[in-house]
């Protein structure tokens, strides 16, 4: 089959786990004998380049766009989807006939229909995120609390939280906008051929926007084999005693704004000296850098905060820690961090948020915990017992094969042949 792969994010070098998926999706299908050609909106670039980034054809689409809240917001969208279609119809037209057009994200999707309709192409549209049903695709009201899809009292709200009352009040002529915004990105993706969901968390979440029939669960998938031989050196970083890792965005949606309560919490039940020694490190950047490292600190918490790490070093980090932690407040859809966390037999301890549990199985492949208070207990039994973490990262690791590149991608190719009408 030939293949378009329009992805907001990509190559995956120095991004996040949306598109490290899509790669290893472009990669498993490549390896499998199809033709795929990635194409992504490169901000702040001029003009069209033609390429490959880390062993896939691609296509960059430059643009610009003002600092101007919410005008920068059109620009990015709805100003340029008919020129990212045209990019699309274009590489489709340059070579064989095009099997189908498969979105990664949010700002693509559009694009996608619409080449797909110039060119009489199906569309597979990947949904990885609250995009579909919120303006700032967290699921969170003001990055904090989750919410349902809201109308535009909830929208408001929002604005007021994440801007405070004055610059909220200032947001509000962009409503109308942001309102019209969601319902064509909604009205887009409802034309979509078939629409995948990651986890059923998100498949249940899309059920009120996209017929059921056209809903489809199908995990991110992991290169196991690729992914241990990436860890199999050791890390450059040093620690001492038992490694807690937390890896990910330091952002409040992806728990990080959460470490402090849970030590907190762990410091409460008794001094952190009666406990097995620790090191807390850190691998991720992000706006609560600054806050995190001072309150943990303060807390006498014996830790690290890396000021980079790249992809190979985390997953080294994975394949050594003692217990990850992964305390995730939003709807998360389904998390690559946990992905191959698992895939290296890391014991984790989780928040039981989203599609987590599609991965983490309570005693099983991980620890669950739903609050600060009970993550901390179970983080202060899980220290003590060696062998019960042993025998979490046995679980996960046992259980990683279904998320194998070997296990899924049949699954892709077959939705693939049914949307499609190729036999494979």
């Amino acid at each position: 089959m030939r293949i378009i792969l329009p992805s907001d994010v990509f190559p995956p070098t120095g991004k996040g786990g949306a598109a490290w998926s899509s790669h290893t999706l472009a990669r498993a299908l490549i390896a499998h004998g199809h033709s795929v050609t990635a194409l992504t909106p490169v901000e702040g670039r001029r003009g069209s380049a033609r390429g490959a980034a880390l062993g896939v054809p691609l296509v960059e689409v430059g643009y610009r766009t003002p600092r101007l809240p919410f005008v920068r917001n059109y620009v990015r969208h709805e100003a340029l989807w008919p020129r990212l279609a045209r990019a699309i119809v274009a590489e489709a037209r340059s070579g064989p006939p095009v099997s189908l057009i498969h979105a990664q994200h949010v700002q693509v999707t559009p694009a996608a229909v619409l080449a797909g309709r110039a060119l009489g192409a199906p569309v597979v549209v990947t949904v990885r995120d609250h995009w579909p049903w919120h303006y700032f695709a967290t699921g969170l009201h003001g990055d904090r609390l989750p919410y349902d899809r809201p109308g535009w009292p909830g929208l408001l709200t929002d604005l007021l939280a994440r801007l405070g009352p004055l610059g909220g009040l200032a947001a509000l002529p962009a409503l109308p906008y942001m309102l019209a915004h969601m319902r064509r990105r909604a009205s887009f993706l409802a034309q979509a051929d078939a629409v995948i969901a990651v986890s059923s968390y998100i498949a249940r979440r899309l059920a009120p926007l996209v017929a059921p029939e056209r809903i489809h669960v199908l995990p991110n998938m992991v290169d196991l084999e690729a992914t241990r031989a990436s860890a199999a050196p050791p890390p450059a970083t040093q620690w001492e005693g038992a490694l807690l890792l937390f890896a990910g965005k330091l952002e409040p949606n992806k728990g990080a704004a959460l470490l402090p309560e849970i030590f907190r919490a762990l410091r409460a039940r008794a001094p952190l000296e009666r406990l097995p020694p620790f090191t807390l490190v850190v691998a991720g950047a992000g706006a609560l850098r600054q806050q995190l490292e001072c309150e943990v600190r303060a807390l006498g918490v014996p830790a690290r905060f890396l000021d980079w790490a790249g992809h190979d070093e985390v997953l080294r980090l994975m394949a050594r820690c003692d217990l990850l932690l992964f305390p995730s407040s939003w709807g998360e859809p389904l998390s690559r961090v946990l992905l191959e966390a698992a895939c290296l037999g890391a014991p984790i301890l989780a928040m039981p948020t989203g599609g987590t549990p599609d991965i983490v199985c309570d005693g099983r492949t991980g620890a669950l915990a739903a609050t600060p208070e009970a993550f901390a207990a179970r983080l202060a039994a899980l220290l003590a017992d060696p062998a019960e973490r042993r025998r979490l990262g046995a679980g996960a690791r046992a259980a990683a094969g279904r998320f194998a590149v070997e296990t899924v991608l049949p699954r892709y190719e077959a939705l693939y042949a049914a949307v499609s009408g190729a036999t494979i």
